[in-house]
């Protein structure tokens, strides 16, 4: 009896996997000089990003960001982010769809997201373009940012 309880309790496999679930936002940009000539730079330094909504910030000030990892919210069908880089700050809308998948009874529930559209305030980002609509992991890449500065 005792060697069926433990044989039966076994922890569940899928709980294993990550279950933290975020859009990836990738940052591309171009600094143009007095000549003229851009230099497309993918390493962004002093940034700030907090959810509107949310009392948390998820990049305070930080050093050689390459890619956001922004969790969209599961209670709405709209995100917002707020950038803030070289002291100018931005908006970055989503509005997605978000999908409940049952994993099991010992970890319940993950929401995945589909992103319908994305757009910013206009202050500093340019453009942005959706590389992948669909938000299943914390390790994709889902949001193409472009913005240009002129030294």
């Amino acid at each position: 009896m005792i060697l069926m309880m433990l044989v039966g309790c076994r922890p569940d496999e899928v709980c294993r996997q990550d279950l933290d679930i975020a859009a990836g936002v990738v940052l591309r940009g171009i600094s143009v000089d007095t000549a003229g000539v851009g230099s497309e730079f993918t390493s962004w330094d002093s940034i700030t990003v907090q959810g509107v909504g949310r009392d948390s910030v998820l990049y305070n000030n930080a050093k050689s960001v390459t890619i956001l990892r922004l969790p969209l919210r599961s209670d709405t069908a709209l995100t917002m982010f707020r950038l803030i880089w070289h002291g100018e700050e931005d908006t970055l809308y989503v509005r997605h769809d978000n999908t409940r998948r049952y994993v099991s009874m010992a970890c319940g529930c993950i929401i995945y997201h589909n992103i319908d559209t994305a757009w910013s305030g206009g202050v500093w980002i340019d453009s942005l373009e959706i590389l992948n609509s669909t938000v299943e992991s914390a390790s994709q890449n889902n949001i193409r940012i472009y913005t240009t500065i002129e030294e």
